[in-house]
């Protein structure tokens, strides 16, 4: 089978090779063996590819067998092994899984997900990352003491993460306000309230979005300058939650913001979601369905590539002003 490898770090439409590869073996007492029909090729991945989870001052290679990006896609159910209820030819969403930029890969039916009739493949590849990262970012504004009224700023508020948690914000009575990188942005987003970096003094002008109430959580994806203005706008004993690092700028914060205001920082990464436990995973999930079927038009494409045209995709992948996600397919 096909699976696509790197074996340095580095960007990745220069390091990685579509390359022939063993085929799994059949699947053990409860995994599932999956035909992969498309996969989305998330900022996270590209990250991993780039080295940029080593911790700081790590500069080890990658291992000599090479890595394999990719952990969410869509799929057809190949085979079964024991004590898995499922059949094959079943279609099939799944994550977390190794080697998801591959033909195929053989994932515990935990982490599988049958796709309800009705709903495209397109969303089914898109539904696990991005609205599960969507219902623990709610979680994290709960737990950080937000009221419904409060103001709940989000940056790369264009993404589907930031669309998705936004809707669930606003049912829950908060207030979101999106921070984008551009007004073309803004033409493609929700109806959630935003403002543009590209716009002079943009944070001059969250205060009127929000009549006047000061931000009382920060959710970003972004990190660097576009962070750090914000989380001086944030309200005393304020929270900034950290779940990217799109910039790779790190954020510049006043020491006494923390003593003296109270404000506190927290990260969260769906990595850590596979270990919750069953109980609330499957109401995870079962919220990630209700959003794929209730708002199809959230989990737009911008395009999509077969697996052997992966430079164009990661290439695309990070282009200014995409709207919706690049898709490998098969």
């Amino acid at each position: 089978m096909r699976s696509i490898i790197y074996h340095q770090y580095g960007e990745p439409a220069e390091v990685l090779r579509l390359t022939e590869v063993p085929e799994l073996p059949a699947p053990g007492e409860g995994e599932v063996l999956i035909r992969v029909l498309g996969r989305p090729v998330h900022p996270g991945d590209l990250l991993g590819i780039r080295g940029r989870y080593r911790a700081p001052g790590n500069t080890a290679p990658v291992g000599p067998d090479g890595a394999r990006p990719g952990f969410e896609g869509v799929g057809v159910i190949e085979a079964i092994g024991a004590g898995v209820d499922m059949a094959p030819g079943t279609r099939v969403a799944f994550f977390p899984a190794r080697w998801a930029w591959s033909d195929k890969v053989l994932v515990p039916a935990r982490f599988v997900t049958p796709i309800p009739d009705g709903l495209p493949d397109s969303s089914a590849a898109q539904l696990h990352v991005a609205p599960l990262t969507a219902v623990l970012l709610l979680r994290a504004v709960q737990e950080a003491g937000a009221k419904p009224g409060d103001v709940i700023a989000l940056t790369a508020a264009g993404g589907l993460v930031a669309r998705l948690t936004s809707q669930l914000l606003m049912v829950e009575g908060y207030v979101p306000v999106g921070v984008v990188r551009s007004e073309q942005a803004i033409k493609q987003t929700s109806s959630m309230k935003f403002v543009s970096t590209d716009q002079r003094d943009w944070e001059k002008r969250i205060f009127p979005l929000t009549q006047g109430k000061p931000i009382k959580v920060i959710l970003d994806a972004v990190g660097g300058k576009v962070a750090s203005t914000l989380a001086s706008l944030l309200a005393d004993g304020g929270t900034l939650i950290s779940y990217g690092d799109l910039s790779g700028v790190p954020l510049e914060l006043p020491a006494l913001s923390f003593s003296t205001r109270g404000i506190s920082i927290r990260g969260i990464s769906v990595g850590r979601w596979p270990a919750l436990p069953d109980v609330v995973r499957v109401a995870d999930v079962a919220t990630a369905i209700s959003l794929a079927q209730a708002a199809p038009d959230m989990f737009r494409v911008a395009a999509d590539y077969k697996l052997d045209q992966f430079a164009a995709a990661v290439t695309h992948a990070e282009r200014a002003g995409k709207d919706g996600a690049v898709l490998l397919t098969h």
